[in-house]
């Protein structure tokens, strides 16, 4: 049996699929069952990381586990192992390395840092850029034709949340990836102006991109993230840094088929914006 943790997110709800594609008997945990809308016959538990005792049903017969970064990390990882949990896969973040100082950094890295120190079986995951970032452009795409953000023309190399899943699904399964640490990326760098136009194309419209200033989108963003979290999304919105902005091929490598690109991820979740 393997928990799948964040089981509705990007990442958890695609990682949920394969595993059931690939006929694995999987566990969706989330804090609300009722609302969680998960496909018929998934076996769906509630459980809070925020309240690690409320874990332990969640954990019990789980051989392996996907967790999302909680702050709790050590409680919940002291009752996975209580309960017999074998192997633990960590949604981490590339700025573990690129930006150790910066909240997102600290974050990422205590939650690794516990994982290590578990006594159980682990791999790391240390995504960029997320092609599902785009989805917060919804609202304006329903609005009109026009997507406003910042930093129109630097590129980053967007990674499709089904290719992440797709490494976790080899490092819970497979032996070979125990204590690996994978950067992750998409095969290309892709910028704002291009993602609008990849989303056009998708729905069958017109989309334009207009830029604004890192200031007004500061503003906007504070309305619902920390001011930590948007400090340090601005800096690698806006300066990212050489390794941030890399082609890497660990995707690839881990499961044998190349990265997706963005207008792929376009396609597929053009639903998401219509």
């Amino acid at each position: 049996m393997i928990l799948v943790a964040g089981a509705t997110g990007n990442v958890g709800g695609e990682l949920l699929r394969q595993l059931r594609a690939d006929g694995v008997a999987v566990r969706a945990l989330t804090r609300d069952a009722a609302r969680a809308g998960l496909p018929a016959g998934v076996e769906v538990v509630e459980g809070d990381f925020a309240v690690p005792r409320s874990l332990a049903g969640a954990f019990a017969g789980v051989a392996a586990a996907f967790i999302v970064v909680s702050g709790h990390e050590a409680a919940v990882l002291a009752q996975a192992a209580g309960a017999g949990v074998r192997r633990v896969v960590l949604l981490s973040s590339m700025a573990v390395q690129t930006r150790p100082e910066s909240l997102i950094g600290v974050m990422h890295r205590d939650a690794e840092r516990a994982v290590a120190e578990s006594g159980l079986e682990w791999t790391l995951l240390r995504p960029g850029q997320f092609a599902s970032n785009t989805r917060s452009w919804r609202t304006q795409i329903a609005a009109g034709d026009v997507v406003r953000t910042p930093f129109a023309r630097v590129g980053l190399p967007a990674i499709h949340p089904g290719d992440i899943a797709a490494v976790a699904r080899a490092a819970l399964v497979e032996d070979e990836h125990v204590g690996a640490s994978y950067s992750l990326t998409g095969p290309e760098s892709i910028t704002p102006v291009e993602q609008v136009a990849a989303i056009g194309r998708a729905i069958g419209r017109e989309l334009r991109h207009q830029e604004i200033t890192a200031g007004q989108a500061e503003a906007q963003m504070l309305a619902h993230m920390p001011a930590g979290i948007v400090a340090a999304s601005l800096e690698f919105l806006g300066s990212p840094t050489a390794q941030e902005t890399q082609v890497l091929p660990t995707v690839e490598t881990v499961t044998g088929k190349p990265a997706r690109t963005f207008a792929q991820w376009a396609d597929d979740n053009a639903g998401a914006f219509r």
